[in-house]
């Protein structure tokens, strides 16, 4: 039995056919059809969420971990809408997304009718392809138009390379009526997965270049973890006119790799630039999280730049781009793991100044008192060993760059760096953790906690995660960066300073609530929440004084040049 609508029911079963295993729907009227299609199909996955912005984001975070398809539902109207937030971050993550929006019938279009809005293309600006099924298939040439349809947009949600699509989807009523069907199979069609390779001429090419090149900087932005990549890189950075710089979100681990970018760059800055500055620049992956990097080389330009990327976007992040490799990063590092006859203290300069850099920061940690970044450091040595942090943008995504903890501890950091924004991060991490069935442990602000704190309204909430809110009482950020702390709206509409808990949320929702002020208390619930027989979610919420926080980390960066 399924939905009377037969091209429903055949979507859902090409769906299933084409990979497609798990599904978030959220409850509405007009979306039923697709509703009872998916939970009669007995292979595939159904949850119920009902909150349209936390599914989406729960589903881009199963998307992330799984490596394939997931699809959400929803009802007409604004609900569509609601999806926008992580189909936009799904975009620019590269994170494959199915996403079905029931609709109410063309006519009813502009007709002040309930629940009916324009709903045909309308995430066009960061989509990789928009769909439309028929109205109400009845000749044979409809079905076969909408079953072609469904397949052509499951392979453009996975290749050339992975992506959201939108499905919009017209409904007449009657909509909840069931059929029983006879079995049937589904001609569907397949891409061949084909993978971009350089000729032999642009090789030659390239490793020349980088035979000649005296002083090599790599950076890496966000990457999924990747054996390969990892294992050239490391070959690579033993060569000594080779820097390799990772961010956490890079998940890229090596003894000489340097893991803090804004520590070093701080220091550079402040010392001059001139010996640092490489004769090439490599970058890898997705977006960097460090401004003062970035910053740092469009003041200081190399005279060569190399992206890397199978997307072949032209990314020209440091204003210096002189050329674009579209090949995947494992295909085209090993080409330079062979070290040329040039020798080099290139290598040596940035991971002496690295070490130096780190053990003064390890003496400044052991000298201030309670608070954001000792927070931060308490709770990434008390994070389990290969396990998964999700990291809330602003703040935390920062503080996490400051530290070797993650390099040193096997820790995977993810975050929704495609567009950065505020939403999404709970659930996000949710979506991840139920997929993964890892230990998730998600390290968020305060204002991103409130701002997603329906993602607790959740009946799939997994018990395998662990959310840390650092509640400073309000958007630190704008305390720490240029600008608006000059201001006199400060306080009131950059900071969005305020007195909230989490703990009567969290006790709504029947999830665990722990509280701490100061290090002893933190240590002890860390111990408490990470020990092997706690198998619960729950949230620990560390509150500490926003004005002592930002003074303190303009200390640390003051420390840095002093000593």
């Amino acid at each position: 039995m399924s939905s009377a609508k037969e091209h429903i029911k055949n979507l859902v079963d090409i769906c299933y056919e084409k990979g497609l295993r798990n599904i978030v729907i959220s409850p509405g009227s007009r979306n039923a059809p697709l509703t009872i299609a998916f939970n009669r199909h007995k292979k595939i996955n159904c949850l119920s969420i009902i909150d349209e912005r936390s599914a989406a984001f729960f589903a881009l975070g199963m998307a992330q971990q799984l490596g394939e398809p997931v699809a959400v539902v929803c009802t007409s109207g604004t609900a569509a809408l609601n999806y926008a937030p992580a189909i936009a971050e799904a975009y620019y993550q590269k994170i494959p997304l199915i996403v079905l929006t029931a609709d109410r019938p063309a006519e009813w279009i502009d007709q002040v009718d309930g629940q009916t809005i324009r709903q045909q293309n309308i995430f066009s600006n960061y989509i990789k392809k928009s769909f439309q099924l028929p109205q109400e298939p009845s000749h044979a040439d409809d079905f076969w138009y909408s079953s072609r349809i469904v397949s052509e947009a499951i392979e453009t949600a996975k290749f050339p390379e992975f992506g959201p699509i939108h499905i919009n989807i017209p409904l007449r009523e009657p909509l909840y009526q069931i059929k029983e069907y006879p079995e049937k199979s589904h001609k569907t069609f397949e891409t061949v997965t084909t993978q971009l390779s350089l000729p032999n001429t642009a090789v030659k090419q390239l490793t020349e270049e980088w035979k000649k090149a005296k002083k090599i900087l790599i950076i890496t932005g966000l990457l999924k973890p990747n054996d390969k990549i990892n294992s050239s890189l490391n070959k690579i950075a033993e060569q000594n006119k080779v820097v390799v710089l990772t961010e956490t979100t890079s998940n890229l681990f090596g003894e000489n790799f340097n893991r803090s970018i804004d520590r070093l760059i701080i220091s550079i800055e402040d010392e001059g630039p001139e010996e640092f500055i490489p004769d090439l620049l490599i970058t890898i992956g997705g977006p960097i999280v460090s401004a003062k990097v970035k910053t740092f080389f469009r003041k200081n330009q190399p005279k060569k730049h190399w992206h890397i990327n199978a997307s072949n976007d032209y990314v020209d992040t440091f204003k210096c781009l002189t050329r674009i490799i579209p090949v995947a990063p494992e295909q085209i590092l090993p080409h330079f793991e062979i070290a040329s006859a040039i020798q080099s203290d290139y290598r040596e300069l940035w991971i002496s100044k690295d070490k130096k850099l780190f053990g003064i920061f390890r003496k400044f940690l052991d000298k201030i008192p309670f608070c954001d970044l000792k927070a931060f450091d308490l709770v990434l040595n008390a994070v389990p060993k290969k396990t998964d942090v999700q990291l809330s943008n602003s703040t935390p995504v920062r503080y996490s760059n400051l530290f070797n903890t993650f390099a040193k501890r096997n820790l995977f950091g993810y975050g929704n760096r495609g567009t950065s924004g505020i939403d999404g991060t709970i659930s996000t991490a949710a979506g991840a953790a139920y997929a993964s069935k890892k230990l998730t442990t998600v390290i968020t602000g305060d204002l991103s906690f409130f701002y997603d704190s329906n993602a607790l309204m959740n009946q799939h909430l997994p018990n395998n995660l662990r959310i840390v809110i650092i509640n400073n009482g309000g958007g630190n950020i704008f305390r720490i960066i240029d600008g608006p702390g000059q201001t006199e709206e400060l306080e009131q509409f950059f900071e969005t300073k305020h007195n909230w808990s989490a703990e009567h949320i969290a006790k709504a929702f029947g999830v665990d609530f722990y509280l701490c002020k100061d290090t002893q208390n933190l240590n002890k619930t860390l111990e408490k929440i990470y020990a092997p027989q706690h198998k619960k979610c729950c949230v620990v919420e560390i509150k500490t004084k926003g004005d002592l926080n930002s003074e303190i980390l303009l200390q640390y960066f003051d420390y840095l040049k002093q000593n």
